[in-house]
């Protein structure tokens, strides 16, 4: 199956949020998604879910790109917040497409845990660094939580 993993846009600073888990997307950071998204909807067409981390920065950003992508369900994971442990992340996510037989998944989270999945899923693969709004497109098999990175699409290359 198909897995895309995408870091949330660009956010206000952690100084301008009472909580980390508050901070907002700016206008450059929506942009950056509608950029992102709108070469995924072109590369993917319809998408079977989006599972988000619950961060107001990553629903904001799966809001945006759901607007561009067609998507099925939408789906939080509290597994998906920036500090969570890889592994159990992946667990969540693994255990989300089999339950529901999916093929084509975006999932939104934040720095470092998007590198440390695309690193948990394929260990040939060092963790990237992931730019805002960027998506790493993956072959993923959910029973042995394990694949192949394919790419990272950054929005600079979406627009130009």
């Amino acid at each position: 199956m198909r897995l895309y993993i995408m870091r949330h846009g660009h956010a206000v600073l952690p100084l301008s949020a009472s909580a980390d888990s508050d901070r907002r997307l700016t206008p450059e950071g929506e942009q950056e998604v509608a950029t992102t998204s709108q070469w995924l909807a072109e590369q993917a067409g319809e998408l079977d879910a989006c599972l988000i981390s619950p961060y107001i920065r990553a629903q904001q950003t799966g809001t945006v790109a759901m607007g561009r992508i067609k998507t099925r369900q939408r789906n939080n994971l509290h597994e998906l917040t920036p500090d969570s442990e890889p592994s159990l992340a992946l667990a969540a996510i693994a255990a989300e497409i089999e339950a529901n037989d999916y093929q084509q998944v975006l999932v939104v989270s934040h720095m470092p845990l998007v590198s440390y999945l695309v690193h948990e899923i394929d260990r040939n693969k060092q963790p990237p660094i992931f730019p805002t709004a960027a998506i790493a497109v993956m072959e993923f098999d959910p029973h042995t939580q394990r694949g192949q990175f394919e790419q990272l699409m950054v929005a600079e290359r979406c627009a130009g």
